[in-house]
């Protein structure tokens, strides 16, 4: 997390796969970017990442790591998402 004293950026992305609508998002000076999916396979290879990253902070020996290659973050919502939001005056 970053503070430039004005705004919060927060990175890397944020996901929720427990909850049936698995939204995944970054947040870059304070603005919430909606990122995109991601595969059953790249989030369990990114819980291993978590739980080996938490395990050599606290001192323990990773079981094993694999590298992860989650998917790209949207710079911005697609064109139809912001037509919405312009219309629906959610800008």
């Amino acid at each position: 997390m970053t503070f430039d004293g004005e705004t919060v950026s927060l990175r890397p992305s944020i996901g929720n796969w427990t909850l049936k609508c698995r939204s995944h998002y970054v947040i870059d000076r304070g603005k919430v970017i909606e990122a995109g999916p991601w595969s059953d396979e790249q989030v369990e290879a990114e819980r291993r990442r978590d739980r080996a990253a938490k395990a050599r902070f606290y001192g323990q020996t990773p079981a094993i790591e694999l590298a992860v290659q989650p998917a790209p973050v949207k710079a911005a919502p697609g064109f139809w998402r912001r037509a919405w939001r312009w219309l629906s005056g959610r800008s």
